[in-house]
């Protein structure tokens, strides 16, 4: 087995000096025989590989089928109403107790195969992607642009709970490409819980300085409501939703606001690196009122509850959008899913932004 996960608090103190993650592929060339990683070994890869390097986004074909997916706007940007994630990048699997996971998707999500699905991600009309200035550094990511004619559009997650440094790596983010910026889910929880509400506005109130959409995150409620009532206007937020009826949910009286920046318990009561969304009843209530484009992430709970399931109930709930993490092998089926389920969402209380 390999080694446990590291709580978010080992995390948060090792951002900076994150590394190369599984075993990298060589870099592309244009004969696709050359590519050898570890994850392009088999015939039927190797083709994939060179149908996706050479497909032409602007090809008649491929707008047909990428026109398939609903969108609509943040800010003055359109979107596909499904986005892709960036945890199967970051290789922050939230594995729970199954210990080779991580080790299992880095191997698996080499530089070639993270390229393949971006291209993959924007033939299906998902045109925006969560991204992390480390994604950056762990991955030559800049080469989707370059290289492989990308026109992926990323929503910058602003990774600091130091007020100090927001401004700059704002700044570093927007340097890298990123099109719009949003205030990290755990800064904002954090925040909250630490009584340094004023954190937020003063990150929002940097954001704003720049002529991009701007997001507030949270994986709890109130630094929303927060927002909310202190007068924000951010172009949307994102906001964690999925249901509880899962086997690894904990019990209700045992969810503390602060948990998931803990050590992890052994004991399945309390705690587990399983559960994202405490009060989903209270937050689908909430958001019924909130007239800015609302971005659901973590539907699935890390996989803890199906596609089918977890989509339906965003949508129907009333979530504009959905940010999941996605294999390459699961972007063709979760779109057919998310359209199905926008289609299907004819009785949500909330309405489409």
């Amino acid at each position: 087995m390999g080694r446990r996960n590291p709580n978010r608090r080992q995390v948060l103190g090792s951002l900076g000096a994150l590394g190369m993650l599984g075993v990298a592929a060589p870099a592309a060339q244009n004969d696709v025989d050359a590519v050898t990683g570890p994850t392009l070994i088999v015939e039927q890869d190797r083709q994939e590989y060179a149908r996706l390097r050479q497909l032409k986004l602007d090809d008649p074909k491929v707008a047909v089928r990428a026109a398939r997916m609903p969108v609509a706007k943040i800010g003055d940007l359109t979107f596909g109403r499904l986005m892709s994630g960036s945890n199967l990048i970051s290789m922050n699997m939230h594995a729970r107790d199954l210990d080779y996971v991580n080790d299992l998707a880095a191997r698996y999500n080499t530089e070639e195969r993270i390229l393949m699905t971006l291209k993959k991600c924007e033939e299906h009309g998902i045109n925006g992607i969560v991204l992390k200035n480390h994604n950056f550094r762990q991955f030559k990511l800049s080469r989707y642009w370059d290289e492989w004619g990308g026109r992926m559009r990323w929503l910058a997650d602003v990774i600091t709970t130091d007020i100090k440094q927001y401004q700059r790596l704002v700044e570093e983010h927007l340097k890298l490409g990123a099109s719009a910026v949003y205030l990290w889910g755990g800064a904002s929880d954090i925040w909250w819980h630490k009584g340094q509400k004023d954190n937020i506005v003063k990150a929002y109130e940097i954001m704003r300085k720049y002529d991009v959409p701007v997001g507030i995150c949270a994986h709890r409620l109130e630094p929303i409501e927060f927002a909310v009532k202190e007068g924000l206007k951010p172009d949307f937020y994102m906001k964690t939703l999925h249901h509880d009826r899962y086997w690894s949910a904990h019990p209700k009286e045992n969810r503390r606001f602060i948990e998931m920046y803990e050590a992890e318990s052994s004991d399945h009561q309390q705690w587990c690196d399983n559960m994202f969304c405490h009060d989903y009843e209270r937050t689908v209530e909430f958001m019924q009122d909130v007239k800015v484009p609302w971005i659901a992430f973590k539907v699935l709970a890390a996989g803890a509850i199906n596609a089918k399931e977890g989509l339906t109930y965003a949508f129907e709930s009333g979530a504009d959008f959905v940010c999941l993490g996605m294999f390459d092998w699961q972007v063709s089926p979760d779109t057919e899913l998310s359209i199905k389920a926008i289609k299907d969402a004819k009785d949500r209380k909330r309405a489409w932004c």
